[in-house]
């Protein structure tokens, strides 16, 4: 693809101001697994989180088990007394550093979108410019954050009513961040389709 000489300079600035903008939000994803038999009778239910001996003494954990309460919270379930609440939630995080290979765009000379330019200037052209994209395949690391959350029903002798999955990708760590989309994926659409595997998309505005 070809410009002439006259059109590059609007075009560069165009092509840099669509790259400025792309920055100013971020987009972030997850998958979520759940399968559900979420009885109807339960206007008013309250809910008490069961953590193990590990958790409980976990700092960490904690900031994980208020991600989950906030999420929880918009489904219209309180939180309770351990002995007395309908529900017992069990919650399970892990966030593995692994490798993974993705395409890239490798630049020789630098520009807002990636490519490279390079010129043409010879008898009888009046001059041009274009752009060729090098795409190479690269290792990147990145964390996968995997929240689990189980719901059993004590009603119904401790039947498991609500298990779901959330796992998304990241090249920074963010774990705050990460947690709060994660719990906030989990409990979305709440309580779903048994057996439903869908993307949980959100935009995130720079702080």
């Amino acid at each position: 693809m070809w410009f002439s000489r006259q059109k590059v300079r609007p075009l560069i600035l165009l092509f840099c101001f669509v790259w400025l903008l792309a920055g100013c939000a971020q987009s972030w994803s997850a998958r979520v697994l759940q399968f559900e038999q979420w009885p109807v009778d339960t206007q008013g239910a309250t809910y008490a989180l069961e953590l193990t001996s590990e958790q409980q003494n976990s700092l960490e954990f904690q900031a994980i088990a208020d991600a989950v309460r906030a999420a929880i919270g918009q489904v219209g379930l309180s939180e309770g007394e351990a002995s007395t609440a309908r529900f017992a939630v069990m919650i399970d995080f892990e966030n593995p550093l692994k490798r993974k290979w993705v395409q890239r765009y490798a630049d020789p000379m630098f520009t807002p979108f990636g490519g490279f330019w390079g010129g043409y200037y010879g008898p009888g052209w009046a001059g041009g410019i274009g752009y060729w994209p090098r795409p190479i395949v690269v290792p990147v690391d990145v964390y996968e954050n995997v929240l689990s959350v189980r719901i059993t029903d004590r009603k119904q002798d401790n039947k498991e009513v609500y298990r779901a999955t959330a796992i998304s990708e990241a090249i920074d760590e963010d774990f705050l961040q990460q947690i709060s989309n994660l719990a906030l994926a989990v409990f979305e659409d709440f309580p779903g389709l048994n057996g439903q595997s869908r993307i949980v998309e959100k935009r995130i505005e720079p702080n």
